[in-house]
């Protein structure tokens, strides 16, 4: 079982480069007399607004065209009578996105970020020596959006050697993708395992698993446990019982602290499997009774494991300029002036902003477009065991007094 990763503090973490979803490569938005356009930093498959204004075109529409290295988008919208529009638009893939209209000269350029992933490997309780393990999972999960990851997951030995390698197949959870690796074990006792994931495409970023330790013996183990490595108090987790090699299918009672979930389960493909949420932090005995099919086909597999606390809402700081910025307010930003947004997440998270009101966002800098209220949405999207997150923080903007 692995010690859970500690949350950093939010004031250890800093506003360094590396925490920052703002990339350098983000730029301003255009803004000649004719008009602007606006849109933030974004992610890969997650949807965010792109804000035109064209006073002279009021009452038309415009087409857009959005194109990154490897892909293009063709967007409009259809401006009111002040010549101003918000449409949504998702990016399809991480990179340098510019951002054209197809009747004048206006145009923005915007740093879009992969989308992060979190990996982990479900290995059974014990395999035997010499003989290929093809339970073994792999489990990647996208930290955002809807779309399950694709590519491949590698798994390597303590020493970093590659044991095997599997392509994710889409999962019932539609952020989540699962690959079945085969691998031989070359020793016996405990043996450290990690899994890479390597993504197909720049929109997913890549991720690297926690380590699990199986134990390797020398004999045929009729049946034992496969589950996550971490299991929290509330969430629903597969669990399953893994038969060894060549032994016949049959059925599996499961019981979680002495108590029966619900009937037998029968073994498909070697594996039983059943769902659990964890009632209380801390150990349990789990045990799995096979009954095969063939006489003398029978195994009680007990595992006690040791359930971690309940994940908790990540946390977000924001600046503005130099200055951090506060949910309840005050917050401000003078008319006409323009600042750079940046946060960081006490997970690690990318962070993502959205501006609505009297303001616009262009890739990381913020704008103080009239007098009115501008209301910034910023979002984390957690970890291992951190939930993701969203914060609002209402900024005035007003025009600057001077005194006599």
């Amino acid at each position: 079982m692995n010690a859970p990763k500690r949350r950093r503090p939010l004031a250890a973490i800093g506003l360094t480069a590396a925490a920052l979803v703002l990339c350098p490569l983000a730029v301003a938005a255009s803004q000649p007399s004719s008009g602007y356009l606006a849109t933030p930093s974004g992610m890969a498959g997650t949807a965010q607004a792109l804000k035109l204004s064209f006073p002279e075109l009021g009452n038309t529409a415009v087409a857009l065209t959005a194109s990154a290295p490897g892909a293009s988008l063709n967007l409009s919208a259809t401006l009111d009578s002040k010549g101003q529009a918000t449409v949504q638009w998702t990016p399809t893939t991480a990179g340098v996105w510019t951002i054209a209209t197809s009747t004048n000269s206006v145009r923005t350029q915007i740093a879009v970020a992969p989308t992060p992933t979190m990996t982990s490997v479900h290995a059974p309780g014990q395999l035997q020596w010499g003989v290929p393990a093809a339970t073994t999972l792999a489990v990647v999960k996208a930290l955002a959006g809807e779309v399950p990851p694709q590519g491949s997951v590698t798994l390597r030995s303590p020493q970093g050697a590659i044991l095997g390698t599997g392509f994710l197949q889409a999962a019932t959870d539609p952020a989540t993708a699962v690959a079945a690796i085969s691998w031989t074990p070359d020793q016996v006792g405990p043996y450290s395992l990690t899994a890479s994931y390597n993504p197909a495409t720049p929109a997913m970023a890549a991720s690297t698993s926690s380590i699990v330790q199986p134990q390797i013996v020398g004999g045929v183990p009729m049946v034992s446990y496969r589950f996550a490595p971490a299991l929290r108090v509330g969430v629903i987790s597969n669990v399953s019982a893994v038969l060894g090699p060549n032994v016949a299918p049959g059925s599996v009672g499961f019981l979680f602290d002495g108590i029966a979930p619900r009937g037998s389960v029968p073994t498909n493909s070697g594996v039983a499997t059943t769902t659990w949420a964890p009632p209380t932090v801390g150990l349990h005995l789990l045990r799995a009774e096979f009954t095969g099919n063939n006489p003398g086909y029978s195994d009680v597999a007990l595992q006690q494991i040791k359930v971690l606390p309940a994940a908790i809402p990540d946390s977000i700081e924001a600046v503005l300029g130099a200055s951090r910025l506060q949910t309840q307010g005050p917050n401000a930003l003078a008319i006409g002036a323009t600042q750079e947004l940046s946060g960081a997440a006490a997970s690690g998270s990318p962070v993502i902003f959205a501006a609505t009101g009297s303001c616009a966002l262009a890739g990381p800098r913020l704008s103080a477009l009239g007098a009115g209220t501008c209301i910034i949405t910023a979002r984390a999207f957690g970890g291992d065991g951190i939930l993701p997150t969203q914060a609002s923080y209402p900024v005035t903007t007003a025009a600057v007094t001077t005194s006599r």
